[in-house]
């Protein structure tokens, strides 16, 4: 079992590093037009199925996140690295998510800049965890909504190409909301950010999920910089267990680069 374990490993970082390995040099030969990426410090409460298995866990967890806009679309990925503090088991664990997107104006397909409809084009994601990697190809459309600067909705086929629990999985699908939408409190510069996934049950025993992550944050360093703020993750049925339930809340610090 160990060599086996060793061989899904192997196989699930080399498909993460191999789309990462296309994306990144097609992205350096293009135009940037902006690109941002943050660093998060978490620890919060309320996990289930990691050290601890079906107890909970508290849980500390390193993010990095970069999104990158190029004139051909744009690219985003992040990274989480997190300890459990009960339990046995591992002593890290982590989980990365690529999404690479080309944007309609490659297929002659264009919007008013000012439309309701931004934009819609092909997305490709990869989710790469211990053990753990999914493939992700889908289409996602960019809205203009008013009070958000982002509002993104992306429909993708969801297929699992390495199981935790080595079960067999039938292919779902996987629908995503993403937004950000930045106020003032006072004279502090605040956002209300996060995403929610929606994924279809993939067989027998393996259940719908939903993932839901929205973030309070206080920009403490006043347009970039640090920031501070509160994460409420909602994890229904997680990993397609029914019942399995995650309600965490975490605080974190952030720092732009």
């Amino acid at each position: 079992m160990k060599s086996r374990n060793e061989g899904l490993k192997a196989l699930s970082v080399a498909a993460f590093s191999g789309l990462a390995g296309v994306a990144m040099p097609a992205a350096a030969g293009a135009e940037i037009l902006f690109s941002t990426g943050e660093v998060q410090l978490h620890y919060g409460d309320g996990y289930h199925l990691g050290a601890n298995g079906f107890d909970t866990t508290s849980r500390t967890t390193l993010t990095v996140e970069q999104f990158t806009l190029f004139n051909w679309g744009d690219l985003f990925y992040f990274v989480d690295l997190f300890q459990d503090h009960e339990g046995t088991g591992r002593e890290v664990d982590h989980y990365a998510e690529i999404y690479a997107h080309l944007n309609g104006g490659n297929f002659g397909i264009n919007f008013r800049e000012d439309g309701f409809v931004k934009d819609v084009g092909l997305d490709f994601g990869l989710f790469h965890g211990t053990d753990f990697l999914v493939a992700a190809p889908g289409v996602r459309a960019d809205f203009n909504v008013p009070g958000f600067n982002v509002f993104t909705f992306g429909l993708y086929a969801y297929d699992n190409l390495v199981d935790p629990f080595n079960r067999d999985l039938d292919m779902t699908y996987q629908a995503t909301l993403v937004w950000n939408a930045p106020f003032t409190l006072g004279n502090a510069n605040m956002s209300f950010r996060g995403f929610t996934d929606f994924i279809g049950d993939q067989g027998s025993g393996v259940d719908d999920q939903i993932v839901a992550s929205p973030q309070l944050v206080w920009d403490v360093g006043q347009e970039g910089g640090a920031s501070i703020g509160l994460e409420y993750t909602y994890f229904r049925n997680k990993f397609g267990v029914t019942g399995v339930d995650d309600n965490s809340i975490s605080a974190f610090v952030a720092l732009k680069f």
